[in-house]
């Protein structure tokens, strides 16, 4: 069995990974009962087996997902005959519940097919093994999108301000590297130029500036706060040119990075970019 933890001080509260791994289990293996603390999907690459949930029980085969919910009492076991390989990812957050809504997955139904390369996205975290949280978190956007099948939102959530709201998560969450306004377009299912329009709209700004004013506000903090060479702080915000990621936090701040770390002055609160 292969299992990794994925750690950060800097989580998210709105959807991150907490473990992940893979394990080929024995025939008849059997896990449970036993309550979950958080989100639990397995993803069946080969073989067969059961889950009992809810006084319920599901024939689970090579191609399908299961999922438990948090405090359900949930138990599993491999074929006696076909055992399966499996691979799990768990995850947390205040976004988990909703984000679930549109994968077909509910309380009452456990069990989905993979009609949209999820479990190709799902082999590649685990392929990662022990990976830093920036390069887990790349590779788990990719997974959710794949899971939502890129409808992040119910018909009857399609609003400009919950558009804009998920992306403003998309960016927070993935402000370590690079990111285009026609990747969040993608992610959200929307046009490009529509989430542009709508952004700017209800923002004031637009989503090219917010996210160049994020990651300027998020530098500036570390380069106040922390040891981190400047190239290092600009690595950290998606930046691998130091003199682009200088050019732009001098034209945010009206000085450059070194200055800014010399200054004593007020930062701004990263909390206005919520």
């Amino acid at each position: 069995m292969k299992l990794y933890y994925a750690k950060s001080p800097l989580i998210s509260s709105d959807i991150y990974p907490m473990q992940y791994g893979e394990q080929q289990c024995d025939n008849g293996y059997s896990f449970g009962p036993a309550v979950r603390n958080f989100y639990l999907i397995h993803y069946i690459y080969s073989g067969q087996g059961e889950l009992h949930i809810n006084k319920k029980a599901y024939k689970v085969h090579a191609g399908q997902f299961f999922l438990i919910y948090p405090k359900q009492t949930a138990y599993y076991k491999a074929d006696d005959n076909e055992p399966w390989l499996y691979r799990w990812i768990e995850f947390d957050g205040s976004f988990s519940e909703k984000l679930l809504t549109v994968t077909g997955f509910s309380h009452e139904n456990h069990v989905i097919n993979d009609d949209n390369g999820v479990g190709n996205a799902l082999k590649n975290i685990i392929d990662l093994g022990w990976s830093d949280y920036e390069t887990i978190m790349s590779h788990f956007w990719p997974f959710i999108a794949a899971l939502t099948k890129g409808k992040l939102l119910k018909k009857d959530e399609n609003t400009a301000e919950t558009y804009v709201s998920y992306a403003k998560k998309y960016i927070r969450s993935n402000v370590h590297k690079r990111i285009s306004v026609s990747e969040i377009a993608h992610f959200l299912n929307i046009d490009r130029s529509h989430l542009a329009r709508i952004f700017k709209s209800i923002c004031g700004i637009s989503t090219q500036q917010f996210i160049i004013s994020l990651k300027m506000e998020m530098a500036s903090q570390s380069l106040k706060k922390s040891s981190m060479t400047i190239k290092e702080v600009a690595n950290s915000v998606g930046y691998d040119n130091q003199m682009e990621f200088s050019k732009l936090f001098k034209k945010h701040f009206n000085m450059t990075p070194t200055q800014w770390r010399e200054q004593d002055i007020f930062q701004q609160s990263i909390n206005n970019y919520e």
